[in-house]
């Protein structure tokens, strides 16, 4: 009888320590700290981590990765996902629902409605998720901007004028990488500027042809093709945080994305706002445009739904994600959490936030999977790339082939 008990305790603690499989594109410096706050925290539940990264700051890579093991039976335990894709996951029938862990953890309650209804399907709570990140920031190298006797701008003219005498004095204008990505959320930037919250839902979410061939895309692609004008040719082929870390070594006066760069910045002892100051994208002050990471958990022989709760179970705990999120530069998904040990950046953008949800100014990123589907977004970041590095390409040309695009969507 003794054997026969120490037999089950054995077998209890082997699948207590199975390893679950993370399939994820976070590889920056910002990123790997928080990857390793979800390590640890998964730890102290005898959980080991198996982190199967993808290298490609926007995820397409990592989304291309996950769907090749999918179609092969081969699907991770759990992996990184964003928007509306999720839904696309749950229709096909393989993802876990983890409701058990959206009742312990009072999500109708604590979630902002716009992670409930990303994360949320008929088959009730089918993700988890866990940063809300803004991506119209504007990220400005304080000691340079005084070296040159400006002052932050408020607007793209004011912003041209100090890239033109950056540029003249031998710094980098605006840190960016030659990736379509990264350009193309650039672009989504310009897009609000020039038409405002509405006619960016209309042309890049809801892609209505009016508003895609019309004065306001054609200024916001004048105004990219200026950038590109003030940029070495060809682009650095770098990752946004190689771009990053050109911004902190007082190489470059300017950065514009999401709030991942201030992860980076906070895991190099940058000291921000002082050194690297943030704002608003040029007129987009109330404006958030945003992203959401979650999380979907998969079922396959090797991972239960049973499994899947307990591990959704501890990162849904709220010290977990009030941590994870201070440490990658986001804001949580919850609204009970005091951020009042954040830093000053995430504080405006959580202020920020909270005023652009209650006045309809948060508005979803196309560029960063959180508006049109995973083709379509792909064919138009391809497209606004194209034309930024390619001088002939007329406006004329890149508006009809996105017009193309969203007939076809």
């Amino acid at each position: 009888m003794r054997t026969f008990f120490l037999s089950l305790l054995l077998c209890s603690g082997a699948s207590q320590a199975a390893e679950v499989e993370f399939l994820h594109w976070w590889t920056s410096a910002g990123e790997k700290n928080a990857l390793k706050r979800l390590e640890n925290e998964l730890a102290k539940a005898d959980i080991p981590l198996k982190p199967a990264p993808v290298i490609g700051g926007g995820g397409d890579s990592a989304m291309t990765v996950l769907q090749a093991r999918a179609l092969a039976g081969n699907t991770p335990s759990f992996a990184q996902i964003e928007g509306p894709s999720i839904k696309s996951w749950d229709a096909i029938g393989i993802l876990h629902p983890i409701n058990k862990t959206a009742t312990t953890h009072h999500w109708d309650e604590v979630l902002h409605p716009l992670a409930k209804a990303i994360n949320k399907t008929d088959n009730g709570y089918v993700a988890l998720p866990l940063t809300l990140h803004r991506l119209n920031w504007l990220w400005t190298n304080q000691r340079l901007l005084a070296q040159l006797q400006l002052t932050p701008p408020k607007t793209w003219p004011e912003l041209f004028q100090a890239m033109e005498i950056a540029h003249q004095q031998g710094f980098i204008p605006l840190a960016i990488g030659d990736q379509p990505w990264q350009i193309a959320q650039l672009f989504e930037s310009l897009v609000i500027a020039a038409g405002g919250v509405s006619f960016y839902q209309s042309a890049l979410v809801e892609l209505d042809k009016r508003n895609i061939d019309s004065a306001e895309m054609r200024l916001a692609l004048s105004q990219l093709r200026h950038i590109s004008l003030l940029t070495s040719h060809p682009l650095p082929d770098q990752n946004w945080d190689s771009a990053t870390q050109a911004l902190a070594q007082d190489k470059a006066l300017f950065q514009i994305g999401g709030d991942w760069i201030l992860g980076d910045l906070l895991a190099h002892k940058v000291a921000v706002p002082e050194h690297i100051s943030c704002q608003p994208a040029p007129q987009s002050r109330q404006t958030f445009l945003y992203n959401m990471d979650s999380l979907i958990f998969m079922a396959s022989k090797t991972f239960s739904a049973q499994q899947a709760e307990r591990v959704a179970n501890r990162l849904a705990d709220k010290d977990f994600q009030s941590e994870f999120n201070r440490v990658k530069g986001s804001i949580p998904v919850r609204n009970d959490i005091d951020l009042s040990q954040f830093n000053l950046c995430q504080q405006r953008s959580y202020h920020d936030f909270l005023f652009a949800s209650a006045h309809g100014l948060a508005i979803p990123s196309m560029t960063d999977s959180m508006a049109v589907n995973p083709v379509t977004q792909q064919a138009i970041n391809s497209e606004i790339f194209r034309f930024f590095r390619n001088q002939p390409i007329s406006e004329d040309e890149v508006i009809r082939r996105i017009v193309s695009i969203a007939a076809s969507n």
